[in-house]
């Protein structure tokens, strides 16, 4: 009968336990390594018999374009590719063209008699009229009538505008909605 010891302590065991754990993940790793390695050179491979029939059958073709049909249709074709480039291009600028004159009819049909439109100053969608009033019913009713207005947004006429009552200079800031510019 045989007895056998363990003598090796706690400490120790667990740094044997720790190096097999790291030898054997390091097997693994090289492992991993040396398939990576195999299929990159397939890959490798398969490109370099790829490419060589490809080069083949462009070395065919060109062989048989030889006569000039090819080139003129390849010439074709490329004409063809430009000239579709341009009319898009076109067609992008004309959608995103913007019609200010669509604004101000928009505004000729609210402005009446009473009141004067000095100047008009824009900043991308944000307009702020400059003008006079005869009397403040008559400003009151502008302010309305561009508030009804669905192209007209954010309306803000300063209360400090409304405090006479004869010939009264005002300022008028909205924002435009951007479609109302636009082609639809």
């Amino acid at each position: 009968m045989e007895i056998k010891l363990n003598l090796i302590p706690l400490k120790k065991k667990e740094e044997i336990a720790k190096k097999n754990l790291v030898s054997a993940i390091i097997k693994i790793e090289i492992f991993l390594t040396v398939v990576l390695a195999v299929f990159v050179i397939f890959l490798f491979s398969f490109n370099y018999i790829l490419s060589l029939n490809f080069n083949s059958v462009v070395k065919t073709e060109q062989k048989d374009s030889n006569d000039g049909k090819y080139d003129k249709l390849k010439e074709y074709d490329e004409n063809f590719k430009k000239v579709n480039q341009k009319i898009s291009d076109v067609a992008l600028i004309k959608k995103s063209q913007l019609y200010w004159s669509r604004f101000f009819l928009k505004l000729n049909g609210l402005v009446f008699p009473g009141i004067a439109i000095n100047s008009i100053t824009t900043l991308d969608y944000s307009i702020s009229l400059l003008g006079t009033s005869d009397t403040r019913d008559n400003l009151i009713l502008l302010k309305e009538k561009l508030a009804k207005e669905e192209c007209f947004l954010d309306i803000n006429l300063p209360l400090d505008n409304l405090v006479d009552k004869n010939n009264i200079s005002f300022k008028i800031d909205f924002n435009l909605d951007g479609n109302c510019l636009k082609n639809q």
